[in-house]
């Protein structure tokens, strides 16, 4: 009894570190896809964008960095809502917003939104 409960544990354990391993590499090709999208679509080919989740868990995700170069953050951000499956390493851009200088990512500080940052109204600035 003792060996059937420690071989489904060990089962269990497998599936689990398999499952985190998938999710990691899967997560990990996303980011770089969204990172590349900023770059296609601003036609800047800027090292420092970030990319991460808008909200944990759910999409769309975001990709932000400078409107001109200059250390990360110190000028204008260009800020975009990206979503979707990858192809040929991109992902579709559904929205986004402008962020001024020196500032994080706070709904009161985003402004020039179109698309789902306008509809979804997440940019009280307009």
């Amino acid at each position: 009894m003792e060996t059937v409960a420690l071989v489904l544990v060990g089962l269990l354990l497998a599936v689990a570190a398999i499952n985190d391993i998938s999710w990691s590499v899967n997560s990990s090709a996303q980011l770089v896809a969204d990172q590349s999208t900023w770059r296609h679509y601003t036609g800047r080919d800027y090292y420092n964008v970030s990319a991460g989740a808008l909200v944990v868990g759910r999409s769309p995700d975001i990709s932000c960095a400078n409107s001109s170069p200059g250390p990360p953050g110190e000028r204008t951000q260009i800020c975009l809502l990206i979503d979707g499956p990858i192809v040929h390493g991109l992902r579709t851009v559904v929205g986004g917003w402008r962020l001024p200088a020196r500032t994080g990512d706070f709904p009161a500080k985003r402004y020039s939104c179109f698309g789902e940052g306008a509809t979804k109204a997440l940019c009280p600035k307009g």
